[in-house]
């Protein structure tokens, strides 16, 4: 077992203590992999003071011995409710905590009917053990980032009058590809003219026209963890109200990068943009959060919008990207991933932010 997963687990073992719980049932295949290592499609991991089982079907059996030493692996025949009462019961564990969020109805039931334990569930136990990065995870997310950037700038040279919007998606997916990425973080949003109003504005069959603006939002998985950054960039000359609400995108950006920092609230570091579109009379046409956390996911903990109160520690890697979208008319957004420090925060998209003119 690696250091990294001793502290993992142990984190998770004071975990139960403090909740006085014996065990946690993981299933949500993200916590899966960060506790464990093992990244096959089908498991559960049953962890307890002195246990630490990895539960899954034989067509994974081998995989998890080799990704996860230090867990005894099984195998179930008939289903993982059943293959994990002996477990529990060998172990003594009279309470059992689970993933309220990922346990869907269905499952609960079952595990009610099977289970000889009291279930008690918890909310993000995990998510926020994961929400601090390693040194580790932190030096895999910037090359992921550096990847994503050089991404940009090879399709800035592909956009052209014409071109289908899945074109662009597509070509920025081969290239992702070619270049080490194991898929897309998600579906890219390739959103020009009136369509990026839509702030996921998935890339459609519309031709890119002259004038437009275009937003890019896109990245990929590197070895497990994922990237994320947005650019809007224009077609030609976009004109001054383009201009205008894209200048203060930029701003609004480029003050919440300033801004941000270990401390700071969540909510606090979304009103650093929001008040700069407000003063400008634009605040209607920012409908989302500032920007959220990536690691294993995409989005995960921290979120940074109005409503949240979690505070900023180092190591944390989120997204900055403020946007505006006026509907039937345009959209601009600019998204970077930073990690928070106890100065400020490290970039790590770098791609230009002034706008760029195809």
């Amino acid at each position: 077992m690696s250091r990294q997963t001793a502290e993992r687990l142990k984190k998770l073992r004071t975990f139960l203590s403090q909740n006085n719980v014996d065990a946690f049932l993981i299933t949500n295949p993200y916590n899966r992999r960060y506790l464990s290592g093992f990244d096959g499609t089908s498991g559960a991991l049953l962890i307890g003071e002195k246990h630490a089982y990895l539960v899954t079907d034989f067509r994974y059996t081998e995989q998890a011995e080799a990704q996860a030493p230090g867990f005894t692996v099984h195998s179930w025949r008939e289903d993982l409710f059943t293959e994990i009462v002996p477990l529990v019961k060998d172990a003594g564990w009279e309470k059992l905590g689970f993933e309220a969020k990922h346990v869907v109805c269905h499952n609960y039931r079952e595990m009610e009917q099977k289970l000889p334990v009291q279930l008690v569930p918890f909310e993000d136990a995990v998510e926020k053990m994961r929400m601090v990065k390693s040194n580790e995870e932190l030096e895999l997310l910037k090359n992921g980032a550096r990847f994503v950037d050089s991404a940009f700038e090879y399709i800035c040279r592909r956009i052209k009058r014409g071109v289908a919007e899945k074109e662009i998606a597509l070509e920025l997916e081969i290239y992702l590809k070619r270049v080490g990425a194991e898929e897309p973080s998600f579906r890219f949003i390739v959103a020009s003219g009136s369509r990026g109003a839509m702030p996921h504005g998935t890339a459609s069959d519309k031709e890119i026209q002259e004038g437009e603006l275009i937003t890019i939002d896109f990245g990929g998985i590197f070895n497990g963890y994922a990237t994320d950054m947005t650019r809007t960039v224009a077609l030609g000359e976009p004109g001054e109200q383009k201009r205008e609400i894209y200048e203060l995108v930029r701003k609004a950006q480029q003050e919440a990068r300033d801004a941000i920092r270990a401390g700071l609230k969540g909510y606090e570091a979304d009103a650093v943009a929001r008040d700069i579109f407000e003063r400008a009379g634009y605040e209607q046409y920012f409908g989302h959060g500032l920007g959220h956390g990536v690691g294993l996911e995409t989005h995960e903990l921290p979120v940074l919008n109005r409503r949240s109160k979690t505070v900023l520690e180092p190591g944390m890697v989120v997204t900055i990207e403020p946007g505006l979208y006026i509907p039937r008319s345009m959209g601009v957004r600019i998204e970077d991933m930073v990690c928070i420090t106890d100065k400020g925060a490290e970039v790590l998209t770098e791609s230009p932010r002034d706008l760029i003119v195809i």
